[in-house]
């Protein structure tokens, strides 16, 4: 009887997944990425408070479980549907959340998203639950059937991201639940079951035609596609769909290259850049994509990122990012030869070397790669190696090229006297710039270099700044023509070795920006420049001090810590708060972390003292309560704590976040599914079992602290398939042992401690809620070895915790 039961659940637990990855991706594209938090924080809080409600009810419930079971995929059906109707119709504007007068009217439309998805993840966990409960001596089969729908979910819903438009992969979720609940139906009454399927097939034809006619979703109006799909005779000249992103290409009369240009360049003679169409992912812009045709490229002569061609003439080049072809174009006007493209998004790539034929020219190589894995496996050594303005935003994988390590990387791969070329937006903040510097004062210190300040070069238009590297001191002569270049061209002189910032003219005056003052921007009337201020107190004698006392964490970007856009300190919270109008996009993930964890620790507080509200049905001694409780709350915090450093550290070396997540997360629950089908072998003995996950837990997460980043390095010039392989030998170990704690801890729940059962599944979902944005929030400060050390902690604490029942006092479920 356990494969009739294991199939619902595994149903049931494919469509919760399909459902949760489906929404991640719907906020992705229709508002910003960070706000998929709230997706899995919702569906946690619905997880953890049906465990919360079969606790208080947990005899009703087993006595009406032949009912329960075949209606609640039903009701699952009308939930999808229901709750992405008013998710796709929430009102929310993120940027209203800034102002002071409205952020008030967006609290009730983020609580109108939790009211929309809260009732399906709620039903979803009500009915794992209380099969969990039910059928407590089939629990190792049952949540590993659990696991292991979920690892098809993922993998299903990710597909069908190739082929169906990201706004009706709901349509998924009905069918699953329609043979959820055909199997569900009572095999006893043939009547009962001719209604359930009977009303399973027409709620399945209802809710696809509502999902097909009448579905609100669309990009929200603060996407930056938004206003441009709106101007008049738009073209869409071509979508594509994967699982990497929703890709739109545009043509209209407002778009063209877009490139940091001096403001001069009219009166310079210079012609603009040419018109081009763009290329969107998932609503934002990417890019623009150069034609087969000729354009006039004399608006190259007036680019910021034109410097360095000007003082290494005729350079071998290397171009990381290839901004849509137009790269190509330009360092071949600059006079560079031999020309190697690297570019990492596949679909990017695919478009850009469209524009350029079948073949590219001679001497011009372009790649579908990383600049990691590049350099890992060449010899060539550059005169110039320039990173284009875009390429931080083309995926999350690619945060990975702005790291200290990344740094020293491409030092090892220039000439003597070559050139790094690094990009960095100063629109929103300066701070990033001066981050950025000191990742790569950072990186040039690691590389044996004594003075990095005569190493670095900054120069800046007003809303983009070009940090310039090089292995050796940069000359006088360099200084000169960099001087020149700039005042030719309204460009600002930020930083170069022996800079007097008294002699030095401001053209585009950047004024500081304050947290800490009453005012907004500190200035005394006449041009600033704060990205000079600010890097000549960086990289000066007291350089040590500026980074301890700075409002902001300036602390290098690492592999480890590989998070150039998030600068904020959690001290001064309040401080931000005060002044939340100026807060940019890029630092709305972690906030939007802060904010879910705060939240999560609330709602983990609250179930924690369920024990003591259900103390007279327990009758457990307060010891065995409180080992209860620890025990799955461990179990909660760790597996997401792994499972989310596994995943960006796997991004790194496939160089792709989405292929990493599919990869990653449908392995491990695949893994973790089989290791607890496997853990029923210990149901005698549970200790025993949980003696051996544990044990190769911590060695697994050991190795992983020690060895992951060499290991990454030696894979990252393999072939995908090979790097993907890899992977899952990598994590089968650790998620082979992460699936056997919690049916092990399930089934030692007998005696008087079986009324505890429902409440370990709503503990170990508060504190799954809690692990994510925990696990986000201690990366982005600490790092990700902090992550995995503290999963190998709560492991052999959850080991001291496993609580058990008195032997002799097992207890008979209602439908055993």
């Amino acid at each position: 009887m356990s494969s009739r039961r294991a199939l619902p659940v595994f149903l049931v637990s494919m469509a919760a997944i399909a459902y949760e990855v489906m929404l991640t991706r719907y906020f992705a594209i229709a508002s910003w990425s960070e706000y998929g938090y709230w997706v899995i924080s919702i569906a946690m809080v619905g997880l953890a408070f049906s465990g919360v409600l079969l606790s208080l009810f947990q005899g009703v419930a087993s006595r009406h479980c032949h009912l329960l079971f075949p209606v609640l995929p039903l009701l699952l059906m009308v939930a999808a549907v229901v709750g992405y109707h008013f998710t796709s119709t929430n009102p929310f504007n993120p940027l209203e959340l800034q102002n002071p007068v409205l952020w008030k009217t967006q609290l009730w439309n983020i609580g109108g998203y939790y009211l929309a998805l809260f009732p399906f993840f709620f039903l979803s966990g009500l009915f794992l639950g209380l099969t969990f409960v039910v059928y407590q001596s089939e629990i190792s089969f049952l949540y590993g059937a659990d696991l292991v729908g979920a690892g098809c979910g993922a993998v299903l819903v990710l597909g069908l991201m190739f082929l169906v438009h990201p706004f009706y992969l709901v349509c998924l979720v009905p069918g699953v639940l329609a043979v959820a609940a055909f199997a569900c139906a009572p095999s006893q009454s043939p009547a009962g079951r001719w209604a359930i399927r009977v009303s399973a097939l027409v709620l399945f034809a209802a809710c696809e035609v509502w999902i097909w006619s009448n579905n609100q979703a669309r990009f929200f109006e603060y996407k930056s596609i938004y206003p441009v799909l709106h101007v008049a005779d738009n073209r869409i000249l071509n979508e594509i769909r994967s699982p990497r992103g929703y890709y739109l290409v545009l043509d209209n009369f407002t778009e063209r290259r877009d490139l940091p240009v001096s403001n001069n360049a009219g009166l310079l003679g210079l012609e603009g850049p040419p018109a081009a169409p763009g290329l969107y992912k998932d609503g934002n812009r990417l890019t623009s994509l150069a034609g087969s045709g000729d354009c006039d490229l004399s608006y190259v002569d007036g680019a910021l990122s034109t410097f360095p061609f000007k003082i290494r003439l005729h350079p071998k080049t290397l171009l990381v990012g290839a901004s849509g072809g137009f790269r190509l174009l330009e360092a071949q006007h600059l006079g560079s030869t031999p020309i190697t493209i690297l570019e990492s998004d596949g679909v990017l790539h695919r478009l850009s070397f469209k524009g350029h034929g079948d073949t590219p020219a001679a001497g011009v190589e372009f790649l579908h790669e990383s600049p990691q894995s590049y350099l890992a496996r060449t010899t060539d050594r550059f005169d110039v190696i320039d990173i284009a303005d875009e390429y931080i935003y083309e995926g999350p994988a690619n945060k990975y090229s702005f790291t200290q390590e990344a740094v020293a990387r491409y030092l090892d791969g220039l000439t003597p006297t070559g050139i790094l070329s690094l990009p960095v937006s100063i629109r929103e903040f300066t701070v990033y710039a001066v981050k950025l510097v000191e990742t790569v004062r950072a990186g040039l210190a690691a590389a044996g270099i004594e003075d990095p300040a005569a190493h670095i070069i900054v120069y800046r238009s007003e809303w983009s700044a070009r940090i310039l590297v090089s292995p050796s001191p940069f000359t006088p002569e360099d200084v000169a023509a960099l001087r020149q270049f700039c005042s030719d061209l309204s460009f600002d002189t930020s930083y170069f070795p022996g800079i007097d910032p008294a002699t030095v003219e401001v053209w585009n005056d950047l004024p500081p920006i304050s947290f800490e003052d009453e005012t907004t921007f500190s200035s005394s009337g006449a041009a600033s420049d704060a990205l000079r201020d600010d890097v000549l107190a960086l990289l000066g004698p007291e350089g040590e001090s500026y980074l301890r006392g700075n409002f902001f964490n300036l602390r290098p970007s690492t592999d480890d810590r590989p998070f150039l856009q998030y600068i904020f300190r959690p001290t001064r919270l309040g401080d931000l708060i005060a002044k939340m109008e100026l807060i940019p996009h890029e630092e709305i993930g972690f906030l939007t972390s802060m904010a879910v964890l705060a939240q999560a620790a609330a709602f983990g507080l609250l179930v924690l003292v369920l024990p003591i509200a259900r103390l007279r049905a327990l009758r457990g001694s307060g010891l065995r309560l409180l080992k209860g409780s620890i025990y799955f709350a461990c179990l909660g915090l760790g597996f997401l704590f792994v499972e989310i450093a596994l995943i960006d550290k796997c991004a790194y070396l496939l160089d792709d976040a989405v292929s990493a997540f599919a990869v990653v997360l449908s392995g491990m629950l695949i893994f973790s599914g089989l290791g607890s089908m496997a853990a029923g072998r210990f149901q005698g003995n549970p200790r025993r079992g949980l003696t051996v996950a544990v044990a190769v837990i911590v060695c697994s997460l050991a190795a992983y602290v020690c060895f992951m980043d060499t290991l990454i390095l030696a894979l990252i010039d393999q072939p995908f398939a090979l790097k993907c392989a890899a992977i899952l030998v990598l994590i089968a170990p650790v998620s082979f042992a992460l699936g056997m704690p919690f049916p092990l801890g399930m089934s030692s729940l007998s005696g008087p401690m079986f009324a505890f059962l429902p409440i370990s599944w709503a503990i170990n979902g508060a504190f799954s809620v809690i692990s994510s944005p925990l696990a986000n929030v201690l990366a982005v400060l600490y790092g990700y070895t902090l992550v995995f050390s503290i999963a190998m902690l709560v492991y052999p604490l959850a080991w001291a915790a496993l609580p058990t029942g008195k032997k002799g006092q097992e207890h008979e479920s209602p439908a055993s």
